[in-house]
């Protein structure tokens, strides 16, 4: 059990509850778009974060205006939580290898738009809450 700190996956994962991280979650099936991991944080080592799988490797990745596109298709993000960032534009090329991971409360998260797509390596947990 992982407590959470910290409001990025809110809504759906709300600040100071309790979830529970699959450590051998990935190891009967490869990431999906949409999965909630547990990751180290690029920036700080021993600190682990939650983030939402956006990207899958190989793909053309794009937030435009808050709309997810995927190889230039939009794609419906019913756990994005961002209704002040309009203007959010950003574009990934994920090696086949990587993952795009944001927070669902884009406005109070850290993530991909910062740190780039993160490799499959550093995943180290599926989330059930």
């Amino acid at each position: 059990m992982i407590k959470v700190r910290g409001r990025s996956m809110e809504p759906a994962i709300g600040e100071n509850s309790w979830v529970i991280s699959l450590r051998a979650g990935f190891r009967r099936r490869e990431p999906q778009r949409f999965d909630v991991v547990r990751l180290e944080d690029p920036h700080t080592d021993g600190h682990w974060i939650l983030k939402r799988i956006i990207g899958l490797p190989g793909e053309e990745v794009a937030l435009n205006a808050g709309d997810l596109l995927v190889n230039g298709e939009s794609v419906e993000d019913p756990f994005a939580y961002c209704p002040d960032l309009t203007t959010d534009n950003h574009e990934w090329w994920p090696r086949d290898d990587e993952y795009v991971v944001l927070g669902d409360n884009r406005s109070a998260s850290t993530d991909s738009r910062k740190f780039g797509p993160v490799k499959r390596s550093s995943l180290r947990g599926r989330i059930r809450s």
